[in-house]
């Protein structure tokens, strides 16, 4: 950066950080509980995205993202990783092999019933052209429906 502190996460990737936040809840209750813990692949989260040697959010030798300080000043909320090892960061900075690509963001268990979604829209695509939506899939024990294997 400016101040001479080397940038950490690095790159375009992690500077374009994907910002939506989600809460569901079911009807007339509280918000449903989203699990976000083993979203990323185990080896990304032992090998690839580790901690560097006297990293500290805070840390003199460190910066974040250009625009992370941007969009956490624009909107005065604290809604951005504090550490390289956050799952939501290590989704988002794996590289897409294609243009249209999905991110998994949560795992959530739902009973029969009317929900609501709230979005918290932050990761603007207008300015490309982009688009975004959500994908709500059923799992089992042999994984998920994968769309593309169905096309390819």
């Amino acid at each position: 950066d400016d101040d001479g502190k080397a940038y950490y996460p690095r790159g375009a990737i992690a500077n374009s950080y994907f910002l939506d936040t989600f809460k569901i809840n079911r009807k007339g209750e509280k918000e449903t509980a989203m699990n976000t813990t083993n979203i990323s692949w185990e080896t990304d989260r032992q090998y690839k995205f580790i901690v560097p040697e006297g990293f500290q959010s805070n840390s003199p030798n460190f910066s974040w993202p250009r625009d992370w300080k941007i969009w956490q000043e624009k909107s005065g909320e604290s809604f951005l990783p504090t550490q390289v090892n956050d799952e939501h960061l290590i989704n988002w900075m794996n590289p897409a092999a294609f243009p249209s690509f999905t991110k998994l963001y949560a795992r959530v268990r739902l009973s029969p019933g009317e929900y609501q979604l709230n979005i918290t829209y932050r990761y603007q695509v207008k300015d490309f052209r982009g688009s975004k939506f959500i994908r709500l899939a059923e799992t089992s024990w042999m994984g998920g429906r994968s769309l593309f294997l169905g096309s390819a």
